[in-house]
């Protein structure tokens, strides 16, 4: 089924986000996320020492769904086709927007390459079709706003 993503922009701010999986792709969503004011916790069996180190609330453990409850939005970046398959449908029937990284058609919401300055946002999306595409052309609006 091909999505057709809507580009909004959330108040995630004191918003309680879970991140499943621990590696550096995690990382980089947590830096993200911390960014926006959210309340990220991290979910994983193994958890890198980047992530232990800016003091979130994290569970080195085993994936279960009973750890879904009371978030808005989770971010799964486990690499495991089959945890991420379950996750889908533990977070559907949890109430919790999921995304599964670099898995599109998994996900009920994307993130788009986001380049902020102030109060100014700007976001661009390939419908998560091509990333490194909306990445290069967040990079030349980000390099043409700080020209002047």
């Amino acid at each position: 089924m091909a999505h057709n993503f809507l580009p909004i922009a959330i108040d995630i701010a004191n918003q309680k986000i879970l991140i499943i999986g621990g590696d550096q792709s995690a990382y980089k969503k947590l830096k993200i996320l911390h960014r926006y004011g959210a309340e990220v916790e991290v979910l994983a069996n193994f958890i890198c020492d980047e992530i232990k180190q800016t003091g979130v609330k994290y569970f080195e453990t085993d994936y279960d769904k009973s750890y879904l409850q009371g978030y808005l939005m989770l971010y799964s970046c486990t690499n495991n086709d089959v945890l991420d398959q379950q996750i889908v449908i533990n977070g559907n029937e949890a109430g919790v927007l999921v995304n599964i990284h670099d898995k599109p058609d998994l996900c009920q919401f994307i993130s788009p390459a986001i380049h902020r300055t102030g109060n100014i946002s700007v976001a661009v999306s390939s419908n998560g079709k091509d990333v490194y595409e909306s990445i290069r052309i967040r990079n030349k609006i980000r390099d043409e706003l700080t020209i002047e």
